[in-house]
């Protein structure tokens, strides 16, 4: 078995890929495994790196061979959890013109042209930042919980916090969405991400939630490394 691990912002997860299927594991220390991949946003403890390196893991970083064209200027500071994503919606869906929206702590936007290039993307603040600045930058605004009712206008400042924050970022969503679909034809999007569970996305769109697109894209590459195909 070969174990993919995605080191977010705020949570890991990991899973062990068996006959052809993701299987997760809440210690991936104690895990049975032989080889994988890993990312990470940040850096990790040693200890960590030290165990993935004795267990034939292999860091996914910039320099590492992709089944996708890699268009983007500063290959080096892109986020691999982002690149990793696009290639497990790639794999997913080749041949289409691809969004992949991850809504983790920030919410990303990157776009795969149907010819499987990775064209690049944008980076936005997620709903837990968009929240805690609004708290953090004025003088009298609370800190409110994503949870909850958000309806079109807020009836308090909770609700309108709330639905200023969570509608503003669907009505992003569906902007890039449908924009995109007036340039390219038949854009089927990708939504992964700790906070993916507040957007239904109402846009001229096909829609795939898959919570693990980073660790299926990780899969991917691993197989495009071992095997080349």
């Amino acid at each position: 078995m070969i174990l993919l691990a995605d080191f977010g912002n705020t949570r890991v997860k990991a899973a062990v890929l068996e006959n052809g299927r993701l299987r997760h594991v809440d210690d991936m220390m104690k895990a049975d495994v032989d080889g994988g991949m890993w990312c990470s946003v940040h850096p990790l403890d040693p200890k960590v790196t030290e165990w993935m390196t004795a267990h034939g893991m292999k860091q996914f970083t910039a320099d590492t061979p992709i089944p996708l064209k890699n268009a983007y200027s500063s290959p080096r500071t892109l986020g691999m959890d982002r690149l990793a994503a696009a290639v497990g919606a790639w794999s997913m869906k080749p041949g289409h013109n691809l969004l992949v929206v991850d809504a983790g702590t920030a919410v990303t936007y990157d776009f795969v042209s149907a010819d499987g290039t990775y064209k690049g993307g944008n980076i936005a603040p997620g709903i837990e930042l968009r929240l805690k600045s609004l708290h953090d930058h004025t003088g009298a605004l609370p800190l409110v919980s994503a949870q909850g009712d958000a309806p079109m206008f807020g009836h308090d400042t909770e609700t309108a916090i709330r639905s200023g924050v969570v509608n503003g970022i669907r009505k992003e969503l569906e902007g890039y969405v449908n924009e995109l679909s007036s340039i390219y034809p038949s854009v089927l999007v990708f939504l992964t991400g700790g906070d993916a569970e507040f957007f239904d996305i109402k846009a001229k769109s096909t829609t795939f939630a898959v919570p693990d697109l980073v660790l299926r894209g990780l899969a991917r590459i691993t197989e495009f490394n071992e095997k080349g195909i």
